[in-house]
């Protein structure tokens, strides 16, 4: 991601203006380790309403990971430490990453019109020079797959005009997310429990998109495949996790509290 190059995806019929994240090689798909916070996988989380809305004919996939370090030895993963603080860095830095390699030479040309962002606000303008056009987005940027605090990051994948039962088919799966286990098995994410569960230590492989949609920019990191590579309890669940566990556990006890 570091050494990565954006490259213009956007076709005549979009309605937002898209750029992928590509390595050296021309590849497109990345991947880190991480410990699930959260995941949105299965029949059962789906039952749950997202806090906005969307529409029915389409089933969103999710998954939140934490990049805190263990501070110790992790048994699923070789300098697990080192390596989720390196991902943590780059996962920092993509944002001026897309300001500044995707949309300011975008911008610096001028475009009469430009898919996913009104009129009125191009006409308006951005700046003159690279500096001014790199503040304002700057400015004006949304999400960036990340929290405020850095040490979270968060996977999400919408599956187009297909609904959760579709996801039980393996070749949908396969269009869309997959998810093994650490023998590399497929795991049918749809119907098990709880497919990943906080304190799971996994591997992500994922895009990176920058998109203008809707008069907003932001950064969209879009997973493909999840490798579980170990179970965790959700007791020894650390950071961020062990958190919002004890404040669950705490409003379940209500008056007790």
């Amino acid at each position: 991601m570091k050494d990565g190059t954006w490259k213009n995806v956007t076709t005549d019929k979009s309605k937002r203006t898209l750029f992928v994240l590509q390595a050296k090689d021309g590849g497109d798909k990345f991947c880190t380790p991480c410990g699930i916070f959260r995941a949105r996988l299965s029949r059962e989380q789906h039952e749950e309403p997202l806090p906005y809305d969307t529409c029915e004919d389409h089933t969103e996939l999710s998954l939140a990971g934490s990049l805190r370090p263990l501070g110790g030895d992790c048994e699923f993963w070789c300098d697990y430490d080192t390596d989720i603080a390196a991902a943590a860095t780059a996962f920092a830095d993509v944002r001026t990453s897309a300001i500044d390699n995707a949309f300011v030479p975008l911008l610096l040309g001028k475009p009469d019109e430009m898919a996913g962002m009104p009129g009125t606000k191009l006409k308006k303008g951005f700046g003159k020079t690279k500096k001014e056009i790199s503040a304002t987005l700057d400015t004006l940027w949304g999400g960036t797959g990340m929290n405020a605090e850095g040490d979270m990051v968060r996977f999400r994948r919408k599956c187009w005009n297909t609904k959760i039962d579709d996801l039980s088919d393996p070749s949908t799966q396969q269009k869309w997310l997959t998810l093994s286990d650490e023998r590399g098995d497929r795991v049918d994410y749809v119907n098990e429990h709880e497919p990943l569960r906080t304190g799971d230590t996994v591997l992500v492989w994922y895009r990176v998109l920058a998109q203008a949609c809707a008069g907003n920019f932001h950064l969209s990191l879009e997973p493909k495949q999840v490798m579980r590579l170990g179970r965790g309890a959700d007791a020894t669940a650390k950071g961020s996790a062990g958190l919002a566990q004890a404040l669950a556990a705490a409003m379940q006890r209500g008056d007790e509290v």
